[in-house]
């Protein structure tokens, strides 16, 4: 009798072992997807979170519940230490803001442009823990214990960027910068601060012997009302003044 059909026949006949069989397995893309086209899944089965366990770096393994807690516990160690931060910063302000109002009221009760002048140097040096104090006035703004800068000042070309923004400038000072501004105090870093952007009247600078201690990119809110306080007790006292 004839072959009944071809080896291909047969072989295609034949039962295939289990093992054999070709199974397409689904990718990790295909369960991220549906985990998150499903996020209640988890929650419809929640003896899978008991079951899956993570390998540590330590290599010990724990549950994803046990790993989900260890996360939360930490980031909310992490917030609690932000939130202590960002306490300690308010602390800070409420202290700067109360020596900010005693400048005022002084500076209120000051007599002249020299005492305005006298009061903050005084103020800046103890409340505020600063080692030097200079304030400078521009042409046509004499006062004895201020900086004269006129137009052939130094002073004008080391800070002309300033002068032209009204940008303050902080940060390390050069030996030039040093010698314009302080003399022969021993001053490290300084925040050099316009007085009045509008009618600008003068530079008010302030150093310390630390050369971290003022420095390019820091706040400088209170800088600009300190000085801005200032400007108004001077400008009390002058009949006119002059820009740069």
């Amino acid at each position: 009798m004839g072959s009944m059909g071809s080896t291909d026949d047969k072989l295609g006949l034949a039962a295939v072992p289990p093992e054999e069989v070709a199974v397409q397995a689904a990718t990790e893309e295909d369960v991220i997807a549906f985990i998150e086209q499903r996020p209640e899944f988890f929650a419809e089965h929640p003896q899978l979170l008991e079951e899956i366990e993570l390998a540590h770096a330590a290599g010990s393994a724990a549950s994803l519940i046990e790993r989900q807690v260890a996360v939360l516990r930490q980031r909310n160690e992490q917030l609690r230490e932000r939130m202590h931060q960002l306490a300690e910063v308010a602390r800070q302000n409420e202290r700067r803001m109360r020596k900010a109002n005693e400048l005022a009221v002084a500076l209120l009760g000051a007599a002249s442009a020299e005492d305005a002048i006298a009061i903050a140097q005084a103020q800046l040096t103890r409340a505020f823990a600063v080692d030097a104090v200079l304030v400078g006035l521009y042409d046509g703004n004499a006062v004895s214990n201020a900086m004269h800068i006129d137009h052939d000042h130094p002073v004008r070309g080391l800070y002309a960027d300033l002068i032209r923004t009204g940008l303050i400038e902080c940060g390390p000072l050069g030996d030039a910068a040093r010698a314009q501004l302080f003399g022969e105090q021993a001053v490290a870093s300084a925040a050099v601060v316009p007085m009045d952007r509008v009618n600008p009247l003068g530079l008010l600078a302030v150093g310390s012997d630390d050369p971290g201690r003022f420095r390019p990119g820091m706040g400088t809110l209170f800088l600009d009302l300190i000085a801005d306080l200032l400007t108004a007790a001077i400008r009390r006292h002058l009949d006119d003044f002059a820009a740069p």
